[in-house]
């Protein structure tokens, strides 16, 4: 696995896993009872029983399916399509058919040997191909089988991918790369290195330039450079966004200014200073919208032909009292969900819970949350019809932490619980509630 402390443990260590598991929930739900109690405080049902809940259906009613891994099924750039990746470098892919996830064979691999630091890393990626285009997976980790001597990183995730469509090429795709542990499973992970591979010899050339990068904290080149973003990469016009802290020093604590840059061809320019995170969203003629703190909040901002116009505004704390997913900012006092990019706004009926984490579909017809009521023991999914207003909330047995709560379709979302025995693969469809 590729976070020790999530292992799932196994044989004779399995007892004292499961004590040491149950010590650590026991203290975090005594926190998570009082975070709970403080928000009901501030934000109390209507009613002053618990009959202000409604009756909350039984979640196994919309399930498709509930399956334990010890790693979790991740995302792919493909329809249906998942991977698990774990230390070693082992890689699968999964297609869910509608009530499991079968396991798909593999199109291909690629040896690749990454520059950087100084060093060359071992990147052997599996990839899946189809209708032209590539998505692939690989992991090196010091932790793993790998044999060769790099000094600096103890670990790297690599994704293939394919090119922006303004330089797509034949032959060509992009290799994306990050050491970051902590992001192995992360829904949108920011990669700190970029090459574009010529498949015909496996030879690497950088996406991103590294003109004047300099020596970070860690002794590797600095990984705040030049990070980009699988979203920021479906810009369709020259000008790619990313993410750069260059022009600021790098503070021990990760607090360091963030920047926004554009690739246009081969100039890159600094076109957003000081943003709030590494999100970005492509707009239509290179124009894109991103989110920026405020002396009383945030905003969202569209910045298109050097000028930059605002959105929304928010007086509020970002990442706290509001939380983000994919493009879709949820403001937990209310409920109220806002897009990052326009000014839409989805009022959720019946909006009675202190919501951890969200998704909206793709066409915007449902909303999901997953969070506690009452207290922490009390979890619950919460569903909202945009179209028809009909809500729906669902009693959750396993409120351990959920994750990666995302649409596989415009009916169907998925998501991971965390517990003793490994990952907890959750699979929803919400195409009864009208």
């Amino acid at each position: 696995m590729l976070f020790t402390q999530e292992a799932a443990p196994s044989g004779k260590n399995k007892t004292s896993a499961k004590k040491n598991v149950i010590t650590i929930i026991v203290a975090v739900l005594a926190v998570a009872a009082v975070l709970a109690a403080v928000w009901l405080y501030r934000n109390p049902p209507q009613e002053d029983d618990a009959s202000a809940l409604g009756n909350p259906e039984q979640l196994e009613t919309v399930e498709l399916a509930r399956t334990i891994t010890s790693i979790p099924y991740m995302s792919t750039d493909f329809d249906n399509v998942f991977y698990t990746a774990d230390a070693a470098g082992n890689v699968l892919f999964y297609e869910f058919n509608g009530t499991d996830f079968v396991e798909l064979a593999e199109t291909g691999t690629m040896e690749l040997s990454v520059p950087l630091s100084g060093q060359h890393i071992p990147a052997n990626i599996h990839y899946i191909e189809r209708d032209g285009h590539i998505c692939g997976y690989g992991v090196f980790s010091t932790d793993g089988s790998t044999d060769e001597d790099v000094y600096i990183y103890s670990f790297m995730m690599f994704k293939v991918t394919d090119l922006p469509t303004a330089y797509a090429a034949d032959g060509r795709c992009l290799l994306l790369a990050h050491s970051d542990r902590t992001q192995a499973y992360a829904q949108e992970p920011v990669w700190e290195e970029s090459y574009i591979v010529n498949r015909a010899d496996g030879s690497l050339t950088r996406f991103l330039s590294e003109n004047n990068r300099t020596v970070g904290i860690s002794g590797a080149m600095r990984e705040d450079f030049c990070m980009i973003t699988d979203e920021a990469l479906t810009a369709t016009g020259a000008a790619i966004p990313f993410f750069s802290s260059r022009n600021h020093e790098q503070s021990a604590d990760g607090n360091t200014p963030i920047d926004i840059y554009t690739k246009n061809d081969s100039r890159e320019l600094s076109v957003a200073l000081d943003v709030a995170d590494c999100y970005v969203k492509p707009l239509s003629d290179n124009a894109f919208a991103f989110i920026r703190e405020t002396d009383g909040g945030f905003r969202t901002v569209r910045y298109e032909n050097g000028e930059e116009s605002v959105i929304s505004s928010f007086y509020a704390t970002y990442d706290s009292s509001y939380i983000r997913s994919g493009d879709y900012l949820l403001a937990k006092e209310d409920g109220r969900i806002y897009t990052t990019y326009d000014t839409t706004v989805i009022t959720p009926q019946d909006y009675k819970i202190n919501p951890l984490v969200f998704a909206v579909s793709p066409d915007g017809k449902y909303v999901v949350m997953a969070g506690t009521v009452a207290n922490a023991l009390d979890y619950r999914i919460y569903v909202y019809n945009t179209e028809t207003g009909a809500s729906v909330t669902y009693t959750e047995t396993n409120y351990a932490t959920h994750g990666n709560m995302r649409f596989i379709d415009d009916t169907t979302v998925m998501f991971y619980v965390i517990n003793v025995d490994g990952y907890e693969n959750v699979v929803l469809d919400l195409s009864a509630i009208r």
